[in-house]
């Protein structure tokens, strides 16, 4: 498919993405100093560093919000939002500062958050290489999307990948149909219907 027809197919939406990096929980270490690289794989040119934070009893709190904005595409036909992944590398301190170890990263598909109410979910880590030490550390983050330029009417794909839901409190839950594949936005009240439980395990 050419260029051209590609973007025929497609309508782009403009968002103003604000990002809560909230902890690391259950990190695998008793002391060091964390930090987190955020950037986008794609829908922009975002990339920053978050705060180096000491561990304390296996934790470490950051509580830092991070804003930009992000391009995300649609099919015309459909409505369904493509994948826009943010990647979020969380690192340890090396030699005192002037190297650092990966200890795993989290793939957040920015396409599951837009158009609601702020979402929270916590991503297990995953490994870097397959011969690294497997560890249950848990990133918590909280997001919140909002349409700056573009096309209101969308569809929201539903979470994949392996986090775990959170809803936020005082949030409503949204309602089940059966058969429905995902989430759909509308100019306004952005409600959302989805057949899949709002917390557990997603696989």
């Amino acid at each position: 498919m050419s260029l051209s027809v590609w973007k025929s197919s497609k309508k782009q939406i403009k968002f103003l993405v604000d990002l809560h990096l909230e902890e690391l929980s259950s990190v695998p270490f008793v002391s060091g100093v964390i930090f987190a690289k955020l950037r986008l794989l794609n829908g922009g040119n975002f990339r920053k560093v978050s705060d180096r934070e000491e561990i304390v009893e296996h934790r470490v709190c950051w509580n830092s919000h991070f804003e930009f904005e992000c391009k995300l595409t649609a099919t015309l036909t459909t409505g369904i939002l493509d994948p826009s992944y943010c990647r979020v590398s969380v690192r340890r301190e090396a030699q005192g500062g002037k190297s650092f170890q990966k200890l795993g990263f989290a793939d957040i598909n920015l396409s599951e958050f837009a158009g609601g109410t702020p979402q929270s979910r916590s991503y297990l880590l995953e490994e870097y290489t397959s011969s690294a030490r497997a560890n249950n550390a848990l990133l918590r983050i909280t997001i919140s999307m909002k349409v700056k330029e573009g096309d209101f009417c969308f569809k929201v794909p539903l979470p994949t990948g392996p986090s775990y839901l959170e809803p936020i409190s005082g949030t409503e839950k949204p309602d089940s149909e059966e058969g429905q594949t995902e989430k759909e936005s509308h100019q306004g009240e952005h409600s959302r219907q989805s057949s899949s439980s709002d917390s557990g395990v997603v696989r």
